[in-house]
Order: structure tokens, then sequence, then C-alpha cells
């Protein structure tokens, strides 16, 4: 292995696809060095459906597609491609890996909710300094991954089936704003979770953890907090946020019409429709747990995937 080398990771989300490319050092770090995205919505309706749509997959793996081009012209010796929640629960999730290795040659490796969980704590945990226990979620399209521990070692992690894409459209939440729905969607998210809210009292004791959030709602809501008109992530990486910040954020942006809500600052026009849900799971993992700091952290689940990639061939 030279003394770095480029290696990649191609994440399949419910709502988005993301290119990863890091630096893989001599010494088993992980720079990541460029990222690309494209909203897919490819698990748009397969919550209630219960498949992949024949349009959704058409679009995902046409994107894989031109991502592991990028991936290959930018020099990257080792790809890894993944399939999170959307496939994961897809009654036609074999049709879907079939068409993929038709296509580029890969079966995406398809993770298990507490797979995704693990990773997801090993990247956003990464380059953490604390002696403090440490407690971490994503809020993805179509589940939530939270997970806690210590700095050397992840006691628990939980993969929940809720995410923006799916309380979006099971409350139309998309361009309509409405208290009893509102109300609904809360109750139906904290009924979710409650199950590992238990199982984390358990475990921690009284001292506050240090909370990390990633993944796209964590990360768009930072932008728009920090009314970004570019996107910059070393801007965002680490920046400190408050529950109250968060609470605001959902009932002003719950509020505007569609308009009103691409044209906010730091806003991805494409995560528009599903933003007030997401910030309304952001807000009760908050609430249900009792957190009121958290910081926002870039480096979450493909950073974890390469975490964990590295330490298998060293």
């Amino acid at each position: 292995m030279d003394d770095k080398s480029k290696i990649g990771v191609i994440d399949i989300g419910s709502n988005s696809i993301v290119l990863l490319i890091a630096t893989m050092c001599e010494n088993q770090t992980i720079q990541p060095a460029n990222e690309f995205y494209s909203i897919t919505k490819l698990g748009a309706e397969a919550k209630e459906k219960g498949y992949l749509s024949d349009v959704a997959v058409e679009y995902a793996i046409n994107t894989v597609k031109e991502m592991k081009a990028i991936a290959e012209k930018e020099g990257v010796s080792e790809l890894i491609v993944t399939a999170s929640s959307a496939v994961r629960n897809a009654k036609n999730r074999n049709r879907f890996l079939v068409k993929c290795h038709q296509n580029f040659e890969i079966f995406p490796q398809v993770l298990s909710g507490k797979e995704e969980a693990k990773y997801t704590y090993l990247g956003a945990t990464s380059g953490i300094e604390t002696d403090k226990p440490l407690f971490t979620f994503d809020i993805g399209g179509g589940s939530t991954e939270i997970s806690w521990g210590t700095k050397s070692l992840m006691v628990s992690g939980e993969s929940v089936d809720i995410g923006c894409v799916t309380i979006a459209e099971m409350y139309n939440m998309a361009s309509e704003f409405s208290m009893y729905k509102r109300i609904a969607a809360c109750r139906y998210i904290r009924k979710q979770l409650q199950p590992v809210v238990e199982k984390y009292q358990q475990w921690i004791n009284s001292q506050q953890p240090q909370v990390i959030a990633t993944g796209g709602t964590a990360t768009t809501f930072a932008a728009i907090h920090l009314k970004q008109t570019i996107y910059d992530r070393m801007n965002i990486h680490e920046i400190q946020c408050t529950k109250k910040d968060v609470v605001n954020m959902a009932t002003e942006i719950g509020k505007m019409d569609m308009r009103k809500r691409r044209r906010l600052p730091g806003m991805e026009k494409e995560r528009a429709a599903e933003m007030p849900a997401g910030l309304l799971i952001l807000a009760e993992v908050l609430n249900l747990f009792n957190f009121n700091n958290f910081i926002v952290s870039t480096s979450g689940l493909r950073v974890g995937i390469l975490r964990n990639y590295v330490s298998t061939i060293s």
C-alpha cells in the first residue's frame, strides 16, 4: 500500500446517494477529501407499498453508475458500495441488487440496522477528544440510528424505522402545515423511540454524555442555522447547537410553504419537502433523551464504513 491511497464508499440511502472519497494513510487514519451527493428519494413510498418503485430504482442505479465513474476518475483504488434502510426493508431488494450487478458489476452490501448504527458511531466519534460517555444519532430518510458508549467501546447501537421521508409521507408534511398532524407525528416518533430510551437509561449514569448528531438532517440544520449560501463542510463540523435552536427552526420551517423553504440560505432544495419531518425527529430525540446541547458532525456513516474497512485489512 502507498503512503497515501484513495478509498471510497458509495452509500445508497433512502433519501440520497453519497460518494465519499478519502485518503487512507499508512498510519490507518482516514482523511475525507471530497464528497458528491444526489437526492434520489429511493425510499419514497417504499414504507407504504413495501416495494422500491421502478422509477426510483432506475434513477438510483444511474446515479451510482455516475458516482462509480467519478471514483475511478479520481483514482480510487478500493470502492465500497453499501445500501441502508430503503433497500434493507424492500420486498424487491434482491431485484434491485441484481440490477446493480448487471449495471456496474457490484453487489451493494446491505447493512443491517445494527451495522448502520455501529458504522455511524465509528464515524461520528472519530477525532472526538473527551472523557465523557458518547451518544450519536443519524436521522436518515427511512430510519434513525442511535448509539452510545465510550471513546474505545460502543455499548449499544439501535436502528429505529423512522426517517424524514417516511414521517413526511405518513403525515403529509411536505407542503402543508397542520398542528394536528404535527402532534400526531410527534406522538408516533416518541412511541417508536421509547424502547431505545429505556435501554439507554439502564446504561447511562449521572454524567451527561457528549451528544453528536450526524447525517443529512443534522448537517442541513447546521447549514441553515449558519445561513450558509455555499455548503462548507469544515465550518459545520463540530458546531455547537442547542435543543432550543432545533425547536425554533422546526416551528418556523413547518409553517413555510415550499417556495420559502427552498429559498432559505443553507437549505438543499431537494431536502425542503422532508426537512420539517427531519427536524421533528431531531427535536424528539433531544427531548426524550433529555439533551439540551449537541454538536453536529460531518463524519458519520461513510467515514465509519471506511474506518471499519481499514481495520480489517491492517
